[in-house]
């Protein structure tokens, strides 16, 4: 078979920053869908009668961990979404800014219900620039960050876990990326872990 041949010149610019603009907008729905089909999924096992607790813990990890991924997805559909955006309007765009979401685990790698903890993320450049967070599950999530460098210190632990007593530096690039701890979170998501309070020494 041979290689299909496109003709750029007859391509308007334009026009196909138009369908890859197109594409994100379809891109958001399915992950739109996908999160609404998680929220189902919690809704139809708690209504099933004689559900153990077990099972719903083992649900919310699973729901929480696709969460994670989804917010990773997220995050490159947004940067995907302003490449074509300063494409077609350079210069006129905003700051970008993003969206940290870091997953709470504990000493054995398990996911932990995030209810509870609490963090503070503060700009290096002006510590009065701070940034507080809310759970999402067994993820604690920051939105609206703009490009710089932060250190991220939690000020309250899971729920019956100790606190992660170390700071963690976070970069926001220019296009909304993140680095956590010097490691891109898209490919690496940031992980913090909480001890439970029955194996601490």
């Amino acid at each position: 078979m041979s290689m299909p041949i496109i003709d750029l010149d007859e391509i308007d610019p334009r026009s196909a920053l138009a369908a890859v603009m197109a594409s994100i907008a379809l891109q958001e729905a399915a992950v739109a869908h996908i999160l609404n089909a998680e929220g189902e999924k919690i809704q139809a096992v708690v209504g099933i009668t004689g559900v153990t607790l077990a099972e719903l813990h083992g649900i919310n990890d699973s729901v929480s961990d696709l969460v994670g991924n989804v917010s990773s997805l997220a995050n490159e559909i947004q940067r995907k979404l302003r490449t074509a955006m300063e494409a077609l309007y350079p210069g006129r765009l905003p700051e970008a800014t993003a969206t940290l979401t870091v997953r709470i685990i504990d000493e054995g790698g398990n996911p932990v219900n995030a209810a509870g903890s609490a963090f503070t993320l503060i700009s290096d450049a002006d510590p009065g620039v701070q940034f507080d967070s809310f759970v999402v599950g067994s993820a604690i999530r920051i939105n609206n960050i703009p490009p710089g460098e932060y250190t991220l210190q939690q000020t309250s632990p899971a729920n019956g876990h100790f606190i992660d007593p170390n700071p963690h530096t976070v970069e926001v690039l220019s296009d909304g990326s993140i680095r956590f701890n010097g490691l891109d979170a898209s490919i690496h998501p940031p992980i913090i872990i909480n001890t439970t309070t029955e194996t601490e020494p």
